[in-house]
């Protein structure tokens, strides 16, 4: 973020458990962990689960269940209802790969993770670049080509969204082409990807929270998918619901 002019803060447990995020930020970053690793609640708890299907990574990072309750860490029920009162207030939460579960199951969302329903027999794309379809239309996808790639990881994440009375509400900033996905690495059950998004922006209140299914950050060397995360952090506070005279979201 420093390195592109980005001011920001590494927030800490207690200060997104203690609420009112509003007052301090526009923007609030999750980044690709599993639910349980970010809430600190059990990986079989409500919600918690790991989403990431075959390629989840829980056992590799999910939270052990062996640590004293003084060295246990995480946002807990507190933490997941204060970012939702962040996001119904305007904010925008922004969540890279398996974060996407604890948005989707947590807020409610109306979208599915389709990686999390294949066998490893089935689907399997540990760390490989794919081909994208962006909407440069979209205010989250200023400056994109039409066609680029995005970084596939163990734990990334594909989208179908659901269908519901509120699907003018969720916008598909990116999404998979149809077929020949696999631009390098491995891929295996292409027809599980094809043409599901792989960004998108659900508007929640008078706030938004933007899942991107894949590590468009991916240790800084993903720059021609940094835009869609710049984009979110300078147009998606802007991009968020126009407020009513009464201050609620249309």
């Amino acid at each position: 973020m420093e390195q592109f002019g980005f001011p920001y803060t590494s927030l800490r447990d207690a200060e997104i458990k203690a609420g009112n995020l509003n007052a301090r930020y526009d923007v609030v970053i999750l980044p690709a962990a599993a639910p349980a690793a970010i809430t600190g609640e059990p990986a079989g708890a409500r919600g918690a689960g790991e989403g990431g299907g075959p390629q989840g990574r829980a056992g590799q990072f999910g939270r052990p269940q062996s640590y004293p309750p003084e060295y246990e860490s995480g946002i807990g029920r507190e933490g997941v209802d204060g970012l939702r009162a962040f996001v119904e207030k305007g904010g925008v939460l922004l969540t890279f790969g398996e974060a996407g579960t604890l948005a989707i199951e947590r807020f409610g969302l109306p979208l599915r993770n389709v990686v999390a329903e294949r066998k490893s027999t089935e689907f399997w794309c540990p760390g490989s670049t794919l081909k994208v379809k962006f909407n440069a239309a979209h205010p989250l996808g200023y400056g994109m080509p039409a066609q680029g790639l995005a970084v596939f990881l163990a734990g990334s994440q594909a989208y179908e969204i659901l269908p519901t009375d509120f699907n003018d509400r969720i916008e598909t900033v990116a999404a998979f082409v149809e077929r020949d996905i696999l631009q390098s690495g491995w891929l295996l059950g292409e027809e599980t990807l094809a043409r599901k998004a792989a960004m998108v922006s659900v508007k929640l209140g008078q706030g938004r929270v933007v899942l991107i299914g894949f590590r468009a950050q991916h240790r800084a060397q993903a720059h021609g998918t940094f835009k869609l995360v710049f984009n979110t952090l300078v147009n998606g506070p802007d991009a968020a619901p126009a407020r009513s005279s009464n201050g609620e979201g249309r």
